[in-house]
């Protein structure tokens, strides 16, 4: 038992010291909800907002831990926040050998039915039409492909009412990218040619 306290007390150092280095600059509210659900998303694993709640343990009725999570994650401004981010600290391990990789793939949902947003997507594993969410990553990879960092990963839908198009998510991510990236790295983009999104 002492093992299981040890190891957990482990991990959870390990958690705040990668979300310290995630939240920089964000507000104490913000911090305190990205480093709450990475630890639930690890914990619970799972990312169902009322699990995350339930291993949070906090001394107020589940409902609102949930309730409070949710009103957190709906906020506009985190996830793109995250993305800067994330784009700012990969950016530091990027050399000028790298190629950096823009990807537009899916996340099928072969179960869900009633999840927000969920669109019709092509399962390039499967090669067919599901159910899911469409995922925009830019990744940077030496030539070797040996090291690989990921700079910007974000899930979008085309059902969403802030949907404009494949090609403005696509320069979404490359604007993001760019603002941490120094000019003189090779983009390849494997989905559109890359003068589509710009």
């Amino acid at each position: 038992m002492e093992d299981i306290s040890r190891m957990r007390g482990k991990i959870k150092g390990q958690i705040k010291k990668f979300s310290g280095m995630l939240v920089k600059g964000f507000s104490k509210p913000d911090q305190k909800f990205i480093t709450q659900v990475i630890y639930g998303i690890q914990a619970a694993k799972d990312v169902k907002l009322s699990n995350i709640a339930r291993i949070l343990k906090e001394e107020i009725p589940l409902k609102k831990t949930a309730d409070r999570l949710s009103y957190n994650i709906s906020k506009e401004d985190i996830s793109s926040r995250i993305s800067g981010r994330i784009s700012f600290l990969g950016s530091k391990k990027i050399h000028e050998e790298m190629v950096l990789s823009l990807d537009i793939g899916d996340v099928r949902k072969y179960y869900a039915k009633s999840m927000e947003n969920l669109a019709r997507i092509h399962d390039g594993s499967e090669k067919e039409i599901g159910d899911g969410y469409w995922l925009c990553e830019v990744i940077a990879a030496d030539v070797s492909g040996e090291k690989v960092i990921p700079l910007y990963s974000e899930l979008y839908s085309q059902e969403s009412k802030d949907f404009k198009s494949e090609n403005h998510q696509m320069k979404r991510a490359i604007d993001t990218v760019i603002a941490h990236v120094k000019n003189n790295i090779v983009y390849i983009c494997l989905q559109k040619a890359i003068s589509q999104a710009m």
